[in-house]
């Protein structure tokens, strides 16, 4: 399919003339058009009803406060539009839509299932200190109730999250340390975890 895209649009430049073709490089406004083309001819096999139209035509009538077909007639003036062409940028998102469904529609779910631990998000409180015993001495602190984690996380934590006062995310766990990511992927929301050492630090975290 896109190989037929390539060929089809590669086709639609070459009638185009030389000097327009620079002119709209110069402008850096070649690769839109060619992204717009490539869209065009994707949704080319795709019919949409008068009814989705009609409605597609009132939401944008609603959104640019036309009221009558006189206001709509001064804006495609103004824009150097036909009502043709507006109908036609109306309609390419509701192709492109459509287009997703019939063809993607069926992979989305295993598509998801590969990506899922990038996509789900992770809001986590962390302490980083270069001691096993000042850690241990915090975690027991946090843990007995005679300090709070937000401002033990500002001072004496020692990593870039003081700055958030201990709070990382909601983020995805992809660029945290492998370690982090495990510990905290089968963590108990609200739980205290016992301090460990990621690489130079020891850590004190709790998934929020």
């Amino acid at each position: 399919m896109l190989d037929n895209l390539k060929q089809e649009v590669k086709k639609e430049l070459d009638k185009l003339p030389q000097d327009v073709v620079g002119l709209l490089s110069l402008n850096n406004l070649l690769r839109q058009l060619i992204h717009r083309m490539v869209i065009n001819q994707a949704c080319q096999s795709i019919t949409l009803t008068n009814p989705i139209l009609d409605q597609a035509m009132a939401r944008f009538c609603a959104e640019h406060e036309l009221a009558n077909q006189e206001q709509i007639n001064r804006y495609l003036d103004h824009k150097g539009l036909s009502q043709s062409d507006l109908m036609h940028q109306l309609s390419i998102p509701l192709k492109m839509q459509r287009l997703s469904l019939e063809h993607f529609s069926s992979k989305a779910e295993s598509r998801f299932l590969q990506r899922k631990e990038d996509l789900d998000q992770f809001s986590y409180s962390l302490i980083r200190v270069d001691h096993p015993d000042l850690a241990h001495e915090l975690y027991l602190q946090i843990q007995a109730g005679e300090a709070d984690f937000t401002a033990l996380a500002t001072a004496p934590s020692q990593g870039r999250e003081r700055a958030s006062h201990g709070l990382v995310g909601p983020a995805s766990l992809s660029r945290a340390h492998p370690l982090l990511q495990q510990k905290l992927r089968t963590a108990t929301p609200g739980v205290l975890l016992e301090p460990f050492q990621v690489e130079q630090w020891w850590v004190v975290t709790r998934l929020e």
